[in-house]
C-alpha cells in the first residue's frame, strides 16, 4: 500500500513540474527571443512569422488550462501532459535554432578596410583593418603618406585581428599594406572649410548576399564597388545601408559577402550598418563580429547607432531595421543629444536601414509604402533638428523625396529581387525608378549636397541638388 501511494505521489510530482514549466519555459524563452535584435520587427512585418510566435505562446499555457479543467478525467490530463510537453520542447527548439547565430562564426575572413565612427585627430574618422584567421597569428599593418610612416603590430597573436589606422590627415594620399602583401591606398576626405569637396561618398544597400542559390544578384555589389574604387572617380567611403546578407544568422552569407566584398577595400573603405536581412534568427552577432568586431574604436553611440564627423559634415547611423521599434529610449535620447551639439551651419546626414518616407504596395496586409510609425515617431524628429539629408535602403528600388524642408534618398538596389510598380507613391516623392539596380553618388560640397543615382556601372540615372536646411 505504502508503494502505490509513493508511486502516485511521484507521479503526481511529474505532473505538476510539466505544467508549470511549460508556460515557464516559454515566457523565458520568447522574453529572450523579443530581447534580440530584429525580432520584434519580424513579429510586426511578417505575419507567418506572428503566427509561430502566438502558437507557441498558445503551446505553453494550453496543457496546464486544460489540466486544471481535468477533474481527474484520465483522458484530459494525458493530453495535458502532452500539449505540455510540447509546450517545452517547441521553444526550446526554436531558441536553438536562434543560438546559432552567436555560436557558429566564420573561421577566416579576408582583411576588411572599415571606417570607424567618431573623428581623428586631424578631423577625418579613423580606419580600422578587420578580419579573422583560423589560426592565432600575429600582424603588422604598416601605411605611409609619403612623408610619414606608421606601423602597427598586434601586441599577441590572436585569431580575431583589429589593426587600427589612426590620426590620419585630410585630403592625403596614404599607401598602406598588410604584412608583405599587396600594396594598397585610399584617399581621405578633405572636410576643411576651404576645400571643395567637402566629402565624397557612395551609398547604397540590400545586396542580400548569400552562399546559397535564389537569394541577391552577387554581380550588382561588386560592379557598383568596381566603379566607386576606379581612381578616376575619387570616392573616400562607401556605405552599405543594410541587407548586406540574406539571412544574418547564417555565417556562411556572411562570408560570402565578405570575400565577394573585402578587395575593394584595397582602396576605398567600407562603413556598413545593419538591416532587417542581417539580424534574421539572431543575425546581430555575426554582424558586429564582422563589422564592428571587439577592439574596434567606438567614440559616440554603440555598434549599432553611431555618429561620424568629417569636419563640418556629420553622419548618424541609426539602427532602423524593420522601423523604429528599437528606435526608444537610450538611442532616441542619443539622437536628440547629437542633433542638438551640431552647429546649425553644418551638414547633418542621417542613414539608416528603413525608409521615413517611400513610394511602394500593400504586401500581406502590411503598408510598405510611407510606413506609419516612421513618419509618425521619426520624421517630426528629422524635421525638428532640421536633417538635410536621409539616406536609407530596405524597398528595393530607387527614389528621392522631400519633405517638410528634409530630402529622402532611397537606394535599396545593391543586388536584391527588384520592387514592381508600386500601388501607392509618396506625396512626398519628386522621383521614383523601380526594376533598376544601383547606388548613390554624393558629393558634399560647402554649400550643397550634389546627388547622383547611378547604375551598377556608374551610368547617371537622375541627379539632384541639396540645399542646407535652414
Amino acid at each position: 500500500m505504502k508503494n502505490n501511494v509513493g508511486k502516485v505521489s511521484v507521479g503526481n510530482m511529474l505532473f505538476i513540474i510539466l505544467i508549470i514549466a511549460a508556460p515557464v519555459v516559454t515566457g523565458v524563452v520568447l522574453v529572450w527571443l523579443f530581447s534580440l535584435n530584429g525580432t520584434l520587427g519580424m513579429y510586426q512585418w511578417i505575419p507567418p512569422f506572428q503566427w509561430i510566435i502566438i502558437a507557441v505562446g498558445v503551446l505553453g499555457v494550453i496543457g496546464p488550462l486544460l489540466a486544471l479543467i481535468s477533474s481527474g478525467r484520465r483522458a484530459l490530463r494525458i493530453t495535458s501532459v502532452v500539449l505540455a510537453i510540447l509546450g517545452i520542447l517547441t521553444p526550446l527548439a526554436i531558441g536553438s535554432l536562434y543560438l546559432k547565430g552567436a555560436q557558429q562564426f566564420a573561421a577566416t575572413t579576408p582583411p576588411l578596410l572599415l571606417l570607424s565612427d567618431g573623428v581623428g585627430a586631424n578631423g577625418v574618422p579613423n580606419l580600422a583593418l578587420v578580419y579573422r584567421t583560423a589560426e592565432e597569428t600575429l600582424n603588422t599593418v604598416s601605411y605611409t603618406d609619403g612623408s610619414m610612416s606608421e606601423k602597427i603590430t598586434e601586441p599577441n597573436s590572436v585569431k580575431e585581428h583589429v589593426l587600427p589606422f589612426k590620426d590620419l590627415k585630410a585630403d592625403t594620399h596614404y599607401k598602406w599594406q598588410l604584412n608583405d602583401g599587396t600594396t594598397c591606398s585610399f584617399t581621405t576626405p578633405a572636410v576643411q572649410t576651404t576645400s571643395d569637396p567637402l566629402f565624397h561618398f557612395g551609398a547604397g544597400g540590400d545586396s542580400h548576399l548569400s552562399a546559397s542559390p535564389g537569394a541577391g544578384d552577387a554581380t550588382i555589389l561588386p560592379a557598383v564597388l568596381k566603379y566607386v574604387t576606379e581612381p578616376v572617380n575619387q570616392f573616400n567611403t562607401f556605405f552599405l545601408l543594410g541587407d548586406f546578407t540574406n539571412m544574418g544568422s547564417a555565417y556562411k552569407d556572411w562570408q560570402f559577402a565578405i570575400n565577394l566584398t573585402a578587395p575593394f577595400t584595397c582602396s576605398v573603405p567600407l562603413r556598413p550598418l545593419m538591416g532587417n536581412h542581417d539580424t534574421f534568427l539572431n543575425g546581430a552577432p555575426q554582424y558586429m563580429a564582422y563589422m564592428y568586431p571587439q577592439g574596434m574604436e567606438l567614440q559616440k553611440g554603440s555598434p549599432l547607432h553611431y555618429r561620424i564627423d568629417l569636419g563640418r559634415v556629420h553622419i548618424i547611423m541609426l539602427e532602423m531595421t524593420w522601423g523604429p521599434e528599437r528606435f526608444t529610449g537610450e538611442e532616441s535620447t542619443w539622437f536628440v543629444t547629437q542633433m542638438e551639439s551640431i552647429p546649425s551651419g553644418d551638414w547633418k546626414i542621417v542613414m539608416e536601414h528603413s525608409p521615413v518616407y517611400a513610394s511602394d504596395s500593400d504586401m500581406d496586409g502590411m503598408q510598405y509604402f510611407d510606413p506609419v510609425e516612421m513618419v509618425q515617431k521619426v520624421a517630426p524628429l528629422f524635421e525638428k533638428y532640421k536633417v538635410d539629408l536621409v539616406i536609407s535602403g530596405h524597398a528595393h528600388h530607387l527614389e528621392f523625396l522631400q519633405k517638410n524642408g528634409v530630402s529622402y534618398a532611397i537606394v535599396g538596389g545593391l543586388g536584391a529581387p527588384l520592387d514592381s510598380a508600386p500601388t501607392h507613391n509618396s506625396p512626398a516623392s519628386l522621383w521614383y525608378l523601380f526594376q533598376q539596380h544601383g547606388f548613390l553618388d554624393v558629393t558634399v560640397h560647402p554649400d550643397t549636397i550634389e546627388l547622383n543615382f547611378r547604375d551598377p556601372n556608374g551610368i547617371e540615372l537622375k541627379s539632384f541638388t541639396v540645399n542646407k536646411n535652414q
